[in-house]
C-alpha cells in the first residue's frame, strides 16, 4: 500500500473492515482518489467507539470525546465530507477549569505568548510552578521532544521537578485524558508527542473542540454518504470472519475478491483476521502484546435548572476526572456526562 492512487482501481475495488472513524477515514481517502470502496461493519451503526446511541428517545454518544486543534487531518476530512467543523464543534482556547477553583486559560495570542500567559496567569498555580513548567517545555524542545530511553510519565515529571498543582491539575490529567493510561505506566515519549503537537505548535493547535452535535453527525454519517455518492457501499450488520490471500487480491468471507483490504477494526477484533494472513505475523504479535485500559462515560440527568459554570469542568481526587454539561453543547438541559478514565483506585 505504497500509494493510495494505485489501490483498488480494478474491477474488484477496495474493502475496508470496520466503519469506525479510522475505517471511514480510510474509505473517504480511497474514494477521494476515485477508488470504489466497500465498507464492512459488523454492527448496525456507524462510528465504532465514537458513535451515537439513543436511550429513551434521547440521542447520546457512547462516550464523551474532545478533539483538539492539532487534529488537522480529522478536520480536513470533516470538511471534505461536508461536515463543517465551525458549525459542529465548539472551539475554545486551551482551558483547564476545576471545581475547586483552579483555572488555566490560554488567550488568543500567538505561541508561545498564549502558553506563557496561561501558565503565569493561572489561578491557584504559583509563580515557581509556572516557571517550572516553562523550563520543562524548553528542556523538551531542546531535546527535540525525544525521551531516550523512554520511561513512565511519572518518572519524566519527577526528573523535571514538576510538582504541586502543576502536576495534579495540568500534566497528570492531560496524560490520562490523552493516553487513557495511568501516569505510572504511560509512555513519556507518547505524552511528550502530545505536548509537542498540542501545546507547543501553532496557537490554534491547542484549542479544545467539543462537539455541538452527536458523534454520528460529526463525521461517520456524512463520511458514509460521501463514499456512497462515489460508487462505494456501506454494509452494516455484515461481519468479516474470513480473509484469504488469493490471486488478484483478497477474498472476504469466501465470497467477493478485492484488490486490497484495510483492516480498521479494534485490535481485539483485528487479531482474528490477521491470524489468517501469515505475512502479517509481526503485526499480530504486536497486537497480542497490547494491554487495555477502561474508560467510562456516565450520563447524569438532573432538572433543567442544573448547569455547570463551563461546558467542561475538572474534578480532582474523586471518581470522575471531567464532567461535561451537555445542555451547554446543544443537548438536553440538565444532562451531564461524567468521564472516568484509566484504571486505578477510582
Amino acid at each position: 500500500m505504497d500509494r493510495v492512487a494505485d489501490l483498488g482501481h480494478g474491477l474488484s475495488g477496495a474493502a475496508v473492515v470496520g466503519a469506525g472513524w479510522a475505517g471511514l477515514a480510510a474509505a473517504v481517502t480511497l474514494a477521494e482518489q476515485g477508488v470504489r470502496v466497500t465498507v464492512f461493519e459488523a454492527s448496525r451503526s456507524l462510528g465504532g467507539r465514537a458513535r451515537r446511541v439513543s436511550i429513551d428517545g434521547v440521542d447520546l454518544d457512547n462516550g464523551q470525546h474532545v478533539l483538539v486543534g492539532a487534529y488537522r487531518e480529522t478536520l480536513r476530512l470533516m470538511l471534505k465530507v461536508g461536515a463543517d467543523p465551525g458549525a459542529l464543534l465548539l472551539r475554545l482556547p486551551f482551558e483547564l477549569r476545576y471545581a475547586d477553583g483552579f483555572h488555566l486559560r490560554a488567550p488568543r495570542l500567538p505561541y508561545p505568548l498564549n502558553l506563557l500567559a496561561a501558565l503565569f496567569g493561572a489561578r491557584k498555580l504559583t509563580f515557581s510552578e509556572a516557571l517550572g513548567a516553562t523550563r520543562f517545555l524548553i528542556s523538551l524542545r531542546a531535546r527535540n521532544f525525544r525521551v531516550l530511553p523512554d520511561c513512565s510519565v511519572t518518572r519524566l515529571l519527577d526528573e523535571h521537578a514538576q510538582a504541586g498543582a502543576l502536576r495534579t491539575r495540568v500534566w497528570e490529567p492531560l496524560c490520562v485524558s490523552a493516553l487513557n493510561t495511568p501516569v505510572e505506566r504511560a509512555s513519556a515519549q507518547i505524552f511528550v508527542n502530545v505536548l509537542r503537537d498540542g501545546l507547543t505548535a501553532a496557537r490554534e493547535a491547542s484549542d479544545l473542540l467539543i462537539a455541538r452535535t452527536d458523534l454520528g453527525r460529526l463525521f461517520p454519517e456524512p463520511a458514509a454518504e460521501y463514499v456512497k455518492a462515489r460508487g462505494g457501499a456501506i454494509l452494516l450488520g455484515v461481519p468479516v470472519r474470513r480473509v484469504a490471500r488469493v490471486p488478484g487480491g483478497f477474498r472476504l468471507n469466501d465470497a467477493e475478491i478485492f484488490s486490497c483490504v484495510v483492516i480498521a477494526c479494534g485490535p481485539h477484533q483485528a487479531g482474528q483476521l490477521l491470524v489468517q494472513l501469515p505475512a502479517l505475523d509481526e503485526a499480530l504479535s504486536a497486537i497480542n502484546a497490547f494491554a487495555y485500559e477502561p474508560i467510562v462515560t456516565c450520563y447524569l440527568k438532573y432538572p433543567e435548572s442544573v448547569s455547570l459554570p463551563a461546558p467542561m469542568l475538572g474534578f480532582s481526587g474523586g471518581i470522575a476526572q471531567w464532567v461535561f454539561d451537555r445542555g451547554r453543547l446543544g443537548g438536553p438541559k440538565g444532562l451531564l456526562a461524567a468521564v472516568i478514565s484509566a484504571s486505578g483506585a477510582h
